[in-house]
């Protein structure tokens, strides 16, 4: 493991890091690690920060924001009635992340008609 003080994420080397173990202070005193979790609003995995004391603080190097959990209602997806929740730049107002939702389920449902469509009939 390494410890790299940064001045700002633009600084990593992600070519000398090892992800999985290597942690990155800020002139805060914050200290992040690379996060399991994914920016949804991205789509790419491996490129969220997470704050190692405050496992709730989230920031996307890709978009370059801080990242807050939004839940939805599953409401299109058996079994319906739970709740989904996604890594979305903190300050999305609630009308984007509404149409955000909109545009995820609609994506997700294609899918979902793909794969029933592989079920019903094969890869053929």
């Amino acid at each position: 493991m390494a410890l790299y003080k940064v001045t700002d994420f633009s600084e990593i080397d992600f070519l000398n890091v090892d992800p999985g173990r290597d942690e990155f202070i800020l002139p805060d005193g914050k200290t992040y690690t690379f996060s399991d979790h994914m920016c949804d609003f991205c789509w790419t995995a491996g490129i969220v920060m997470e704050n190692k004391s405050d496992k709730s603080e989230f920031y996307c190097l890709l978009c370059k924001k801080k990242l807050n959990w939004y839940e939805f209602k599953n409401d299109f997806l058996t079994p319906t009635g739970d709740m989904m929740r996604f890594l979305l730049p903190e300050k999305l107002s609630k009308k984007n992340a509404e149409k955000w939702f909109r545009e995820y389920k609609q994506r997700r449902l294609a899918q979902e008609s793909i794969r029933t469509y592989i079920l019903e009939h094969g890869k053929g």
